[in-house]
């Protein structure tokens, strides 16, 4: 009988497919699909055992029967101390000796008792090939368990730290004068902690930490220079920009920075980031990737022009020849005052279908590759919630601006969750005093609620935006009365009509009904997956010329 082409596959490659099954699917199914399988299985040595505290009581008898303890080589225990019965990890400790477990290379303990954390604690100190430790737990330990604990870090073999446990707790752990952690996650420390750290830590390459605590520094302390770090990672941070260059400045070997500034105190903050091609070039300057996300509140009456300067400030040849650092700038009202936001961006290309933040009117703009200077400067592209506007403004939440904020809007996008409300001829003269329409090219409808599409209300924006070619629709199930005669009746002005997301139905019935339209572009949606199989055979079949983009996200017929 002919071997099957797994049963030929050399075992390295076998044991690469192992590792994309979990440990029952490979020791209740794979293992007995043949006796070269069988052998296999009792060689491989990275299973992965996750327990929590649900019971099933009958499977996992059944697992430890068949387990090997020496062949696991991650570990993952959660939530035993949520449930008093009897589960999965009650089980786990009772049947199974953890000093069995001689080949663990990843650990995460999650919320476990601290007789149970202890235990598995204890057993990693006698581990030579251990090397990543995750810990979710956020009460106060015992100064046993810490002291075990601090031992697993000291450990020459460990790698990688993920700690998301209490202050207090990182406080009483005793670092080791040389750890060879290259890598580490902190959910929670102050910047004095992070220092005492970064002393012990000589060859941490990478850190991460979600909320770093900048109160409260010591001028002596924040003087330190450390130049073991090559990446790193800081969200949450909230103070001032001196603060922040001041932090970065410690770490002149980075290479890569990823930082999210939220509620950055004043305007001027914004007005000295946009300086840091001096501050990087001269404090960092190894530094390759950057990625932003800095945000300020700002005055609605703030002076547009200083706006303007800021992102001026982004299109020298610093950001986009030298480095290729692109940026979006977003200017959002919401119901309580303004927010301006600048993003890192990968090109700086606008898709209105994902650039959404919470708020009554977005304006965004960006830099980009093929920035020529003076033309890019005055682009701006808007997204306005019209329903929740028109609510604002008879709430006197919001006042109508007398003059238009940003000028050469070119592309417009109309969030409607209520559409009802939005047809109300109240909505279309709010718009146009929001959105100079003559300078308008592309109009998007952003539906978020499950109403029908009605062309007659796109032709009423139409009439006063001349220039418009392209119209897109987010589908979100808009589609799906009379489609064919709402989308034949579409101005004859469009030449480029774009869907998202619509099922294959939909497409052959646009397809056969929209005659007067240049080009049809379907695409979905950058989380979900679509297979154009049958639509591509359709259109085959109907003699229609069409073409798929590279990324295979979509079809223009």
């Amino acid at each position: 009988m002919e071997s099957s082409f797994l049963q030929i596959l050399p075992v390295e490659i076998v044991h690469r497919i192992l590792d994309c099954l979990s440990i029952k699917d490979i020791l209740f199914s794979f293992r007995y699909v043949c006796k070269k399988f069988y052998s296999i299985t009792d060689i491989y040595n990275r299973l992965t055992l996750d327990l929590s505290n649900h019971s099933s009581q009958t499977s996992i008898h059944r697992l430890y029967r068949l387990i090997s303890p020496e062949n696991v080589g991650t570990l993952i225990l959660r939530n035993s101390y949520y449930n008093n019965e009897l589960n999965d990890i009650d089980y786990f400790f009772s049947f199974n000796d953890i000093h069995r477990f001689t080949g663990l290379r990843f650990v995460r303990l999650d919320s476990l008792t601290e007789k149970d954390f202890r235990t598995v604690i204890h057993h990693l100190t006698t581990l030579s090939t251990f090397k990543s430790l995750s810990i979710f737990d956020r009460r106060i330990l015992k100064n046993d368990t810490i002291i075990l604990l601090s031992k697993v870090i000291a450990l020459q073999s460990i790698r990688e730290l993920d700690f998301d446990i209490s202050t207090r707790v990182l406080n009483e752990i005793s670092w080791p004068n040389h750890g060879m952690y290259r890598k580490m996650n902190l959910n929670l420390c102050s910047y004095t902690q992070w220092c005492h750290i970064l002393h012990h830590s000589a060859n941490l390459r990478i850190a991460s930490i979600t909320k770093l605590d900048m109160n409260n520094i010591a001028k002596d302390v924040a003087c330190n220079t450390y130049k073991q770090l090559t990446s790193l990672t800081l969200n949450c941070i909230q103070c001032p920009i001196d603060q922040v260059e001041m932090l970065l400045a410690s770490y002149p070997s980075l290479i890569s920075i990823n930082l999210t500034l939220n509620i950055i105190s004043s305007f001027e903050n914004l007005q000295r980031f946009s300086q840091w091609e001096y501050f990087i070039g001269e404090k960092l300057p190894r530094l390759k990737t950057v990625r932003f996300r800095i945000s300020s509140p700002i005055s609605r009456s703030q002076d547009f022009a200083n706006i303007k300067s800021i992102i001026a400030a982004f299109r020298t040849s610093f950001w986009l020849q030298h480095k290729c650092w692109y940026m979006q700038f977003k200017y959002v009202i919401n119901n309580e005052g303004a927010q301006f936001i600048i993003n890192s961006s990968v090109d700086g290309y606008v898709n209105l279908y994902q650039e959404f933040e919470t708020g009554l009117i977005s304006y965004f703009t960006s830099t980009r590759k093929d920035d020529d200077g003076p033309k890019m400067h005055n682009v701006w592209n808007a997204i306005v919630n019209l329903p929740r506007v028109t609510q604002a403004i008879c709430s006197r939440r919001f006042t109508m601006p007398k003059y238009y904020l940003f000028d050469n809007v070119i592309q417009l996008g109309l969030d409607i969750d209520h559409f009802d409300d939005w047809q109300r001829s109240s909505s279309f003269e709010c718009l146009s005093k929001l959105i100079n329409l003559s300078q308008l090219k592309e109009i998007y409808f952003l539906l978020s609620c499950k109403a029908t599409f009605e062309a007659s209300k796109i032709n009423t924006i139409l009439e006063k935006a001349i220039n418009v070619r392209t119209f897109g629709i987010k589908n979100n199930g808009s589609l799906r009365d009379h489609t064919e005669n709402q989308c034949a009746a579409i101005s004859p002005q469009i030449e480029h009509f774009i869907i998202q997301s619509p099922d294959t139905c939909t497409m052959k019935v646009i397809a056969e009904h929209v005659e007067h339209i240049s080009t049809i572009t379907f695409s979905c949606n950058w989380s979900s997956s679509t297979n154009w199989t049958e639509i591509i055979e359709w259109l085959m079949e109907k003699g229609k010329k069409f073409s798929v983009t590279d990324d295979y996200r979509s079809i223009q017929i």
